[in-house]
């Protein structure tokens, strides 16, 4: 894995209380630097799309300059930078490069699995009852294969029970598809429990991993799971449009593609000749999405990758717990209930709020007029801060969110 550029020591709260997070929030790194002044501005929206940091900026007009110019983009780009990303996508979650596919989004990741996966008549999916869209629809669109789809339930706190879901895998259960972290209430799945469960069975896990890949440390090495897949927008910072899937070699080798891109196939070749009509397996390559040295996306993505991936993912996630943690302590609960868990290991950094007095419209006014941006989701304010926010915003936040009269 990347070396952190923070000492691991440097971020961690003393007294091992979570609750004991005041004391220590001066003595932390200053992760402000590395992004754009907001102009008085609070981003707590980060589950709805994080900023890029300035050097990813930089990235991204250098190499619109390039295409203005393209005499300085080399035929070598074409395949080089895609590989760069590529390999610090692998170190960031603890995988390979040759186990990383590059795409524009979750749903792509998503898609090529359940569509390149061979499904019988019979087969079967579970998934969970009220996740996110993007992990449910192309498991339902395999209906007209013949696979069916069910659903487990969360409890009311958005978990998801292990043991619930060892009761609901049957004999023709091929795949578990789930939500790390909950868009709808912030409750972080227990991935290592759920993959053990799974591989039991015999069960493939796939993880949409979109809440949680940039904030929550994770090492796909480790962990007992068949694919995660995310965007790059959110908690990586990348820019719109980017996103990855990490795959197991055992799910990649089951893969059908379905499709064939030129460039892929011509890799190991120069383009000065392609005439050629081969085609190769070439891996999680063939799996990509087309065009992936996109220049100016790969240009910005791989500077927001490198810059995490050297401050350290555990680092961020501390620095993104204490500020939860932060909230949590000072919102009023006569006026709001927190929907999702509030135990550590438990939460992610999404704290959705639910208003006890009725709709949160007029705290949602509020907090705008105030310049700090929340989203609204299923009728309950979803915050989450990120690695650029500070106790200062959260205080902000708080201050206009524990006026009764808003």
């Amino acid at each position: 894995m990347t070396k952190d550029l923070t000492a691991p020591g440097a971020s961690g709260n003393p007294s091992g209380n979570p609750s004991d997070v005041t004391a220590v929030v001066a003595q932390q790194p200053d992760y402000t630097r590395y992004f754009s002044d907001q102009a008085g501005h609070v981003w707590l929206n980060t589950a709805h799309q994080g900023p890029m940091p300035e050097a990813a900026v930089r990235a991204a007009v250098g190499a619109a300059h390039e295409k203005a110019t393209p005499y300085r983009i080399p035929d070598a780009a074409f395949t080089e930078r895609p590989e760069e990303l590529r390999a610090l996508l692998a170190d960031f979650v603890g995988g390979r490069p040759d186990e990383i596919v590059l795409g524009d989004s979750t749903s792509h990741g998503l898609n090529l699995i359940a569509y390149g996966l061979p499904m019988r008549a019979g087969d079967e999916v579970l998934c969970v009852e009220g996740d996110y869209p993007a992990t449910v629809l192309p498991w339902l669109a395999q209906r007209q294969r013949g696979a069916g789809v069910r659903f487990v339930r969360r409890d009311r706190h958005g978990r998801l029970d292990p043991e619930r879901v060892r009761r609901a895998l049957a004999p023709r259960t091929r795949v578990l598809a789930v939500t790390w972290v909950d868009s709808f209430t912030g409750a972080a799945a227990d991935l290592r429990a759920l993959g053990e469960i799974c591989h039991t069975a015999g069960v493939l896990l796939v993880v949409n991993g979109s809440q949680a890949v940039g904030a929550r440390p994770v090492d796909v090495a480790a962990t007992p799971v068949d694919a995660l897949v995310s965007c790059g927008y959110k908690w990586m910072c990348g820019p719109y449009g980017t996103g990855f899937a990490w795959l197991s070699p055992a799910l990649t080798e089951l893969l059908d593609p379905r499709r064939v891109y030129w460039l892929a196939q011509q890799r190991g070749r120069g383009l000065e000749h392609m005439r050629s009509y081969t085609i190769e397996n070439r891996g999680v390559r063939g799996l990509d999405v087309f065009c992936p040295a996109d220049f100016l996306d790969t240009a910005a993505w791989t500077s927001a990758v490198g810059l995490l991936g050297g401050l350290g993912v555990h680092n961020i996630h501390a620095h993104g717990q204490r500020l939860v943690q932060r909230l949590l302590d000072a919102v009023d609960p006569e006026l709001y209930e927190v929907v999702g868990p509030q135990e550590p290991e438990e939460r992610s950094g999404l704290v959705v709020l639910a208003g006890r007095r009725g709709p949160v419209d007029g705290a949602v006014s509020a907090l705008a007029a105030a310049g700090v941006h929340v989203a609204v989701r299923e009728g309950n304010i979803r915050l989450s801060p990120h690695l650029f926010n500070t106790g200062e915003h959260i205080d902000r936040a708080l201050e206009v969110l524990n006026s009764p009269d808003d």
